[in-house]
């Protein structure tokens, strides 16, 4: 069991910015099937994911991150309401684990993507205009009647089925744009699915994850990949502590092989 002891005060607070969100209208779930390791099979996962949409505002993160976040702030509160010995002593170890981190945040052109390198949260501004094409298909999915529409997204090919029977230009991650909702999307290697699964009217507060280091695309891509390079290297920088050489290795296999990334 993981343990964390804290010995400082934490402060639980809403974001400094909360006078300036708003509450979404509608939340859609999606099904997102997606591969930690794009050369294991075996690494497949599947997690709820969700879209909480306002009339100038959208939010796309994992459900289960969103419990986790719910979760851990209560778990913080009750342990700095009951401390042990004089100390807060704060468990996540039975918290359900998310394995899909990225979020992505919509206020009107602005699109920013949150992300996280180790256990450090950042923002960076999307620098990925999709340029979609329309193709002349259609299909019924989940009684919705949906079109076609592919586009480039950095290196992936991109297909995305969207309904215009609900007129939403909004759909999972930064695929949005389009004359409809995405009812479907996906890549050519299928390496990342998304597929609607319910959608209901919602009166959720709209706020995107706080703490973060803003940065660009570029720096948070070199941050990323410096990680997985020599994650034993910056758990030391970050803690001071060296990883056992008997561990280094499998330490190092498993940050690199977590390859398929979205952005």
């Amino acid at each position: 069991m993981k343990k964390f002891i804290l010995i400082i005060c934490l402060i639980l607070s809403t974001s400094i910015f909360s006078q300036e969100l708003e509450k979404s209208t509608i939340k859609c779930n999606y099904l997102t099937k997606f591969l930690i390791d794009t050369t294991d099979i075996s690494t497949k996962k599947e997690e709820l994911t969700g879209l909480w949409i306002g009339k100038s505002s959208s939010l796309f993160k994992s459900d289960q991150k969103a419990k986790y976040d719910s979760l851990t702030k209560e778990s913080t509160k009750k342990s700095m309401m009951n401390p042990i010995g004089g100390k807060i002593i704060i468990d996540f170890s039975k918290i359900p684990r998310t394995f899909f981190k990225p979020e992505v945040y919509k206020v009107g052109n602005s699109l920013k993507i949150f992300d996280r390198v180790w256990n450090v949260n950042y923002e960076y501004e999307s620098d990925q205009k999709i340029n979609w094409n329309l193709v002349d298909e259609a299909k019924v999915i989940s009684t919705y009647k949906c079109r076609k529409a592919v586009a480039k997204y950095r290196n992936r090919n991109i297909t995305a089925w969207y309904t215009e029977e609900i007129p939403i230009s909004e759909g999972p991650y930064t695929f949005k744009g389009l004359p409809g909702l995405v009812i479907e999307a996906y890549d050519d290697k299928d390496f990342f699915h998304f597929t609607l699964v319910g959608l209901k009217n919602l009166n959720e507060l709209i706020a995107p994850i706080r703490n973060v280091i803003s940065t660009d695309y570029q720096k948070f891509l070199k941050k990323r990949k410096d990680f997985q390079n020599d994650p034993a290297g910056a758990y030391f920088v970050a803690t001071g502590k060296q990883v056992p050489k008997d561990d280094i290795e499998r330490v190092t296999k498993m940050h690199r092989s977590n390859n398929n990334h979205l952005d």
